[in-house]
């Protein structure tokens, strides 16, 4: 069968982990969507090696439908690396990505792929080159999220702005483009759960190729949210790396200007307290610069853990501890010497 705009190839890659509840549910509802399209898809679940009888009902789903294929992954895992694997498995001209908790509507692929087909004669934004299931654009909704919830996506959404401009909704996990752009991305290296926003940047498109399309965003049915605090705290190194690719001068000089910052409040506070009970001033220097040092210490190693390719030292901590030394012994002699305060 020839394609054309009117008859797409999709491969929809599904990233799980103890998802045997919510698979039988979301497979058949893709094949209903699909089927009266005509279009030629695929369905790749990439799959973290589930303990809960993921693999099981893989097997029983691929019986019924031949457009599904599935990998166990035992090593490399983790959503964002889940979604490149499947990538690479893809045959077809369009990819779409969606989780498989049935959070994110089936019913939207055709909607999700037709910005993607359009020939644009007129402006530039008559074709995109990424699509977008929002949950902020007029029509979009979330259903029964919490206040605190929301917060935190707003929140997240916010910190990744400057990366993506007008977009509204570029934390989405539910998202399509051509599979073709992959060729042409600058090299992927995801942390965590927020794949789009790693596309969005190393891809290189313009906000105002990003067509979003309006969905409800739904609770999952069935099992667990991967959303951890850890994970959490993994989007804010992935943004911190997306932070140094798009703004290469800006971002480093705007970490050690908050490196230095934290650590000079925590000198003076430990000053201060140490002044308020009464130690000697000496020691209270002593316990100010020691205040510097260790805060210091957390963003220098949060950095060699998520930086380690880019460290050029070759023993890191052992020359932060020459340098720290050297720090305090002269900021030290310097301040009892000159009867200064820190």
């Amino acid at each position: 069968m020839p394609v054309t705009p009117l008859n797409p190839t999709l491969s929809i890659i599904i990233p799980t982990f103890n998802e045997a509840e919510n698979l039988p549910l979301l497979i058949p509802r893709i094949a209903s969507v699909l089927s009266g399209t005509g279009w030629l898809w695929e369905a790749i679940v990439v799959d973290d090696n589930s303990a809960d009888g993921t693999r099981e009902s893989l097997e029983t789903l691929a019986a019924r439908f031949p457009q599904l294929r599935h990998i166990i992954r035992k090593t490399d895992r983790g959503l964002s690396s889940a979604v490149l694997a499947g990538s690479q498995m893809a045959r077809n001209d369009f990819i779409v990505v969606m989780d498989a908790d049935l959070s994110h509507p089936a019913e939207a692929i055709p909607s999700l792929i037709e910005p993607l087909l359009r020939r644009g004669a007129g402006s530039p934004g008559d074709r995109a080159d990424f699509a977008i299931g929002s949950r902020y654009v007029d029509g979009g909704k979330m259903e029964e999220w919490s206040w605190l919830r929301s917060l935190n996506s707003r929140g997240a959404t916010l910190l990744a702005k400057p990366l993506v401009g007008s977009i509204h909704d570029p934390m989405a996990g539910f998202f399509a483009f051509r599979r073709e752009s992959l060729r042409h991305a600058d090299p992927l290296n995801p942390i965590g759960y927020k794949i789009g926003l790693e596309l969005l940047a190393k891809m290189h498109i313009a906000p105002d190729r990003v067509a979003e399309v309006p969905i409800t965003f739904r609770s999952r049915l069935h099992g667990q949210s991967k959303l951890t605090l850890k994970e959490q705290f993994r989007y804010l190194e992935h943004l911190s790396r997306l932070y140094d690719y798009k703004f290469p001068k800006g971002s480093p000089r705007t970490k050690f200007l908050i490196a230095v910052g934290c650590g000079t409040l925590a000198a003076f506070g430990a000053l201060f307290l140490l002044d308020a009970e009464g130690v000697a001033p000496i020691l209270s220097l002593a316990g100010g610069m020691i205040a510097m040092i260790l805060v210091t210490l957390l963003f220098f190693v949060r950095y060699v853990r998520t930086q380690r390719e880019f460290v050029v030292m070759k023993y890191p901590y052992t020359e932060f501890i020459y340098i720290s030394m050297a720090e305090f012994i002269a900021g030290w002699s310097f301040a009892v010497a000159t009867q200064a305060n820190l």
